[in-house]
Order: structure tokens, then C-alpha cells, then sequence
């Protein structure tokens, strides 16, 4: 708690640093070789993908060389660490402008808004090789509600990445939570996933209420490049809400699937410090659904991944 409450603190007072421009860049990996390629970009950027988007050669894998623009060159006093640009779009592929914005590892969390036309850009004194994830802060007060998104980054080299077009997701109604006396509470949270959870247990992030929990598929094709995946499939992924709620028993996870019945699969969470990805908790599919086995599950409610 002191943790969370020690990098909230801190988002709330760092300034964003120098950057923006268009850049040659990549998403995944930051470092190496300019890629071009794949991904969710826009504008008029090399790789296609929905959204908006500056000027920029974005895409997958490996990506790096020399930023061009504000990413990079350290000059002007300004930082010259890796680097990160993107556009916040809500699920109509609209700019959101006037949102929070962070980028954060471990260490230090970066904070900033969205401009008009949803653009971000942060550039920072890190030493590279260094994990970051961008992340969006959650909305209950919009109709509908917004999720929150989140892009990982594994920075090899002092790179400025163009993202692209970052996915922020609508969220359902929810599921609301009964008192600890219905414990363990078995909740349809959206979109098919269903949680398995002890009131008891939950402990919402500082400033927040528990009062139901929501969840949303990341579409295919808005699921950001998972580098710690290796070369495992990714079965789904979803954001639930409250984005950053621990537990301190195993929430039961069981989402939709086709897969053979014995197909054996891994639940993941992404970390809400540096979207590093947990160690896996083992699940196995039906041919309805997948599941994650007895006493198996994860501890914190941020963007569930399902592979295989």
C-alpha cells in the first residue's frame, strides 16, 4: 500500500518531459534497428492499424536508431533517454483529449494530459535497458465509463516509440459486489469473463471504492506487442476495473473459448508499475470456456492476458 500510494504521489507531481514530434520508431522492444511494420497506427504513418497518429514509421518487434524530433538527442538541455508518443482513441476511433496520461517503471511515474487531438508524448532521463508502461487513467464520470489502457515497453537503447493508437476501452455496467458474508462471490464482469472473488480479501487503490467490478476485451487487434509472451499464443486479453484492486486470496478467472477440451493455458496479469507481465497462473480449457484451476488464479484486477 505504501507503494501505491508512494507512485501515486509521485504521478501527480512529475512533469512530463521534453519531446513530440514525428519519430522513426517501433512498438515492443525499443532498441536496435528502425522497424516499420504492423501495429495500430494512423495518420500518415508506415503500418496502418485504426486510429490517429502523427507522421511516423511505427510498428512491432525491435525498433530504434536515431529518434527524429524531440526524442533522443538531448538537445537543449533536454533529456535524453527513451522516449514515448501515442494517441489516446476511445473504441470509435475518437481522439481523447484533456486525459491523464502516465509513464511509468518502478521507479518514477511520469504524468501529463492528452492534447486536443489525443496526442502524448513524454521523453525521459532513464538508463536503458528499462521497462515503462503507458497507461491511461480510468473515468467513471463519462457515459460510458472508460477503462484504462495500457502499452508495455522494453527500452534497450534511448529511443523515442511511436505507440500509435492506444485503445481506451468503454466499460459495461459491471457486477456488483455483495458483503463479505456472500463470500466467494461468483461475478459476470463483461464480455463473457467471469471472476471468482472474496470481498474480504479486495483492497481497492487508494481513494477508491469498491463497489462493482467491470470488465472489457481488448479486441485482437488492439492488443499491444507482449515481448514476455515469448512465443506463446495469446488466447484474450481484458481490462477490468477498478484498474489496480489487489487480493489476497486467488480470484478464480473463466472467460469464452473454442479451444479443445485439456488445452492447457496460462492467466496473466500486467503490472501496474512497469507492465511487466506476472508469473502465470495454470488454466485449462473445456471446449466452452477456459478456466484457471483449484486454488489457482491471479491477485490484482489491471489487464488479464490468456495464452497458450
Amino acid at each position: 500500500m505504501m507503494r501505491r500510494a508512494l507512485l501515486l504521489v509521485v504521478a501527480l507531481i512529475a512533469s512530463a518531459c521534453g519531446g513530440g514530434g514525428g519519430s522513426t520508431s517501433g512498438a515492443g522492444d525499443a532498441g536496435g534497428g528502425a522497424a516499420t511494420g504492423g501495429g495500430a497506427g494512423g495518420g500518415a504513418a508506415t503500418g496502418g492499424g485504426a486510429g490517429g497518429g502523427g507522421a511516423a514509421t511505427s510498428g512491432g518487434g525491435d525498433a530504434g536508431g536515431a529518434a527524429t524530433g524531440g526524442g533522443g538527442s538531448g538537445a537543449g538541455g533536454a533529456p535524453a533517454g527513451p522516449g514515448v508518443t501515442g494517441v489516446l482513441a476511445d473504441e470509435a476511433g475518437q481522439p481523447i483529449g484533456g486525459a491523464t496520461v502516465l509513464f511509468c517503471n518502478t521507479s518514477v511515474c511520469y504524468s501529463d494530459r492528452s492534447r486536443a487531438d489525443g496526442r502524448f508524448t513524454f521523453v525521459c532521463d532513464a538508463e536503458p535497458p528499462v521497462d515503462f508502461v503507458v497507461k491511461s487513467m480510468e473515468d467513471a464520470g463519462t457515459t460510458p465509463r472508460r477503462g484504462t489502457t495500457m502499452f508495455p515497453l522494453r527500452f534497450t537503447g534511448a529511443v523515442t516509440v511511436d505507440a500509435g493508437s492506444l485503445f481506451v476501452p468503454h466499460l459495461p455496467a459491471g457486477a456488483v459486489l455483495g458483503p463479505s458474508s456472500d463470500d466467494p462471490q461468483v461475478l459476470e464482469v463483461g464480455d463473457g469473463l467471469q471472476l471468482t472473488v472474496s470481498r474480504a480479501a479486495l483492497a481497492a487503490p487508494l481513494g477508491e471504492a469498491l463497489h462493482d467490478i467491470a470488465a472489457r476485451r481488448i479486441p485482437p487487434e488492439r492488443v499491444p506487442p507482449l515481448p514476455d509472451l515469448g512465443g506463446e499464443e495469446i488466447v484474450a486479453v481484458y481490462a477490468l476495473y477498478p484498474f489496480a484492486t489487489t487480493s489476497d486470496s486467488p480470484v478464480g478467472v473463466q472467460a469464452p473459448s473454442d479451444l479443445a477440451p485439456g488445452t492447457p493455458v496460462k492467466f496473466r496479469t500486467m503490472s501496474e508499475y512497469d507492465g511487466k507481465l506476472s508469473a502465470p497462473a495454470a488454466g485449462v480449457a473445456d471446449g466452452a470456456v477456459v478456466k484457471t484451476a483449484p486454488l489457482s488464479g491471479i491477485d490484482e484486477l489491471t489487464w488479464i492476458v490468456i495464452s497458450r
